[in-house]
């Protein structure tokens, strides 16, 4: 056998094989004689092929176990030269050229891809990057407090009428020329005055209405003016608890006071900003050696990975079409040739750097998150006895050792925000 690797890019091979009649011809007889034994010539016994009916055997089936034998043997001998060539495809190879025929040569062209070369930066000698740390401020304080005072509320029934702030429970029947629409009724739906739909010319209508009374109003849905009459079953106001030692305990019961519970809130605001920034630095880290790696994402990787998100985005939406589809492919394919070169990066990196997870790191960190959360101990064991719970923790150690290796090398420039620039990037996000 002779073989010969050509480079079409940085990822495709194009191998061209070529293999001897005399190191063929005996697996081709072999392939020959087993076709002839289960052979049944006219009006004679399966197996028993001789003079005439032998030469009609060779006249109509030898060109069909030439090939299979030409598919047997590019399977076999592509997988000796992929041996021998120290190669290890990443998707199915595709014949690009066959050609054989009994006593003749066996020549194919097949081309395949392999994960590239990959060229990193010179990352040791120190490498750049900036980070966002946002600082949390009292704003951040207010807002948990009253997130917590909103979950603790109690709701107290209203017999006096509606107004801002209140919740009312209606059936909202749709009106045409102030006719109700069959089948356009929606039942014990809660609506809050002064939100959403329900505020100026709305609210005003609504304003003092009360239990078992109905009105007409006009609701703005999505820029089209709707007519809906509006029953009310009841009315209720959000009772908002005093922010004293007393709801601190509520909230909290192993907390002292107010003052305690404040100091709590902060502290795990901080560690919020603080784990935020970590992932900040982890992504720059990331844009740092996608860019500046030399390598190109496979074509098969590509489209691996886009194959897999349209698969989960259709078992969530079963009537996807093909449209849609498109335009997941062509909308996540930036994200998926960065993923990709990430993945191929990350893999090359610990590998070089000989970085792996002992059975001390898993224990370790194991101890840790029990020690952490003391509590859901059992639970913690029971959910690491499953193997890809396992997996997904050792995935998860590797990450961050690997993190902790390159930020030796990092020389990170924090951009210090206040938190208010943050919620006004969220405020426009949504």
């Amino acid at each position: 056998m002779k073989s010969k690797i050509k480079n079409k890019n940085s990822f495709t091979k194009s191998l061209s094989v070529k293999v001897d009649w005399k190191d063929l011809k005996d697996d081709f007889q072999k392939l020959f004689d087993k076709m002839k034994a289960n052979y049944t010539p006219p009006g004679g016994r399966k197996g028993k092929v001789f003079g005439v009916h032998l030469e009609l055997f060779k006249k109509n089936y030898t060109t069909s176990i030439e090939a299979q034998f030409a598919e047997d043997s590019v399977s076999k001998y592509f997988q000796k030269a992929l041996q021998e060539n120290k190669l290890i495809p990443i998707n199915q190879g595709k014949i690009i050229d066959l050609k054989f025929k009994k006593e003749s040569k066996l020549e194919f062209d097949i081309e395949f891809e392999v994960k590239p070369e990959i060229k990193l930066p010179k990352y040791e000698k120190k490498f750049k990057i900036k980070a966002d740390k946002f600082l949390s401020s009292k704003k951040d304080l207010d807002l948990a407090l009253a997130d917590m005072q909103n979950r603790f509320s109690t709701m107290k029934e209203v017999e006096s009428g509606g107004k801002n702030g209140h919740y009312l429970q209606v059936d909202m029947q749709e009106l045409n020329d102030g006719a109700p629409v069959i089948g356009k009724k929606m039942e014990k739906q809660y609506i809050r005055l002064g939100f959403g739909a329900f505020t100026d010319d709305v609210m005003k209508n609504l304003k003092g209405i009360k239990k078992e009374e109905s009105r007409n109003v006009t609701l703005d849905i999505k820029g089209t003016k709707v007519d809906y009459q509006l029953y009310v079953h009841k009315i209720e106001e959000q009772i908002i608890p005093e922010l004293d030692d007393e709801f601190a305990k509520t909230v909290d019961p192993n907390t002292k006071n107010l003052k305690e519970l404040k100091s709590k809130v902060k502290e795990n605001i901080e560690s919020s900003f603080e784990t935020e920034h970590l992932k900040s630095v982890n992504n720059s880290i990331v844009d740092y050696f996608v860019q500046k790696t030399k390598l190109e994402a496979p074509d098969s990787m590509i489209e691996n990975y886009l194959n897999h998100l349209v698969e989960n985005n259709k078992s969530q939406q079963p009537t996807m079409n093909e449209s849609q589809e498109k335009e997941i492919r062509e909308s996540s394919k930036a994200m998926a040739v960065m993923n990709i070169k990430w993945y191929l990066i990350k893999e090359h990196i610990l590998n070089v750097a000989e970085i792996n997870v002992s059975n001390d790191d898993y224990e370790n960190r194991k101890k840790e998150l029990i020690e952490k959360d003391p509590q859901n101990a059992k639970s913690i064991k029971v959910f690491l006895k499953d193997s890809n719970n396992q997996q997904k923790f050792v995935d998860d150690i590797l990450n961050e050792k690997l993190f902790e290796y390159l930020k030796q090398y990092a020389i990170i420039k924090i951009d210090e925000k206040k938190s208010d620039e943050l919620r006004k990037m969220q405020g426009a996000s949504q």
